[in-house]
C-alpha cells in the first residue's frame, strides 16, 4: 500500500498500526472493574500520563468517564483525552536547535 504525499516517518507509523491489534485490560472506574480495548501505543501513553500526573490509570479513567458526553463511548473519550493531553504539553526544543 502506498501513502503518497506522506513523510517517511508517517508511513512507518501507519505500517506499525496495521501490525498491532487492540489489547484488552481491566481498569476500575469509580471502583468498578471494566474491560477496555486500546492500541498498545494508547496503553503506553496512558501509563506515561499517569506517571507524569502522579496518579493511577484507574483515577484517569474515572475522571474521563465522569466528564465524557453520554453519547460518547468511553474508549473514544479516553483516546481523545490522551490526544488532548499530549497536544497541550509544551514541545521541548533542544537549545542547540532553537530558532
Amino acid at each position: 500500500m502506498t501513502y503518497s504525499g506522506l513523510s517517511r516517518d508517517t508511513k512507518e507509523t501507519l505500517s506499525r498500526l496495521r501490525i498491532r491489534g487492540l489489547v484488552t485490560k481491566n481498569v476500575k472506574i469509580d471502583g468498578r472493574r471494566t474491560s477496555v480495548r486500546l492500541e498498545p501505543s494508547m496503553w503506553k501513553a496512558l501509563d506515561e500520563i499517569a506517571e507524569d500526573e502522579g496518579c493511577s490509570i484507574h483515577e484517569i479513567c474515572t475522571a474521563v468517564y465522569e466528564i465524557k458526553m453520554d453519547d460518547t463511548s468511553f474508549t473514544a473519550a479516553l483516546r481523545v483525552f490522551i490526544m488532548l493531553y499530549y497536544k497541550s504539553k509544551p514541545v521541548f526544543v533542544p537549545t542547540d536547535q532553537a530558532v
